[in-house]
């Protein structure tokens, strides 16, 4: 806990050290330096900052440019777009792929149930049909019975 106080009283003295120091240079660059409120334009360059023979700060120009900083805002803000758009047809696609597991396992198995409703269907109508093959063997017993007994008749009456 001491070792932190002392760490941050440290940070706080460098940085009004730093202060001092910024405060004095400014009488001696003001006449290059102007301070105030500007619209920077996409040309400009930024500013950097760095330490040179003596220990003395000394601003320049660096490479990057105020429209360098634009152009990429505008492609990170296409990127973001294209993401979102991805992640959309991802989703997209994930709910379709569900529906179409839902509705496979649901055909299935509703496949299955008319299967099985033909095949009770094939059983009654095979039933039915010895059934009626029953019937009509009665039928023809019945007829060569009766044809039977016409004949006897026919052959009493002659």
């Amino acid at each position: 806990m001491l070792s932190v106080r002392k760490h941050s009283w440290m940070m706080a003295f460098g940085v009004a050290g730093l202060l001092g120091v910024a405060m004095a240079g400014p009488t001696q660059a003001a006449g290059a330096v102007r301070w105030g409120e500007f619209s920077a334009s996409s040309t400009d360059r930024l500013t950097g900052a760095s330490v040179e023979a003596g220990n003395t700060y000394v601003l320049k120009s660096s490479s990057i440019s105020v429209g360098d900083i634009e152009a990429l805002q505008a492609a990170q803000k296409r990127s973001e777009s294209e993401l979102q758009s991805l992640k959309t047809k991802v989703d997209n696609q994930d709910r379709a792929f569900d529906e179409f597991k839902r509705k496979d396992g649901s055909s299935s198995s509703s496949n299955d149930s008319q299967l099985s409703s033909l095949k009770r269907t094939v059983d009654e109508q095979k039933s039915t049909i010895d059934r009626q093959k029953g019937e009509i063997d009665g039928l023809k017993r019945s007829l060569d019975d009766l044809k039977r007994s016409v004949e006897t008749l026919s052959n009493k009456v002659k």
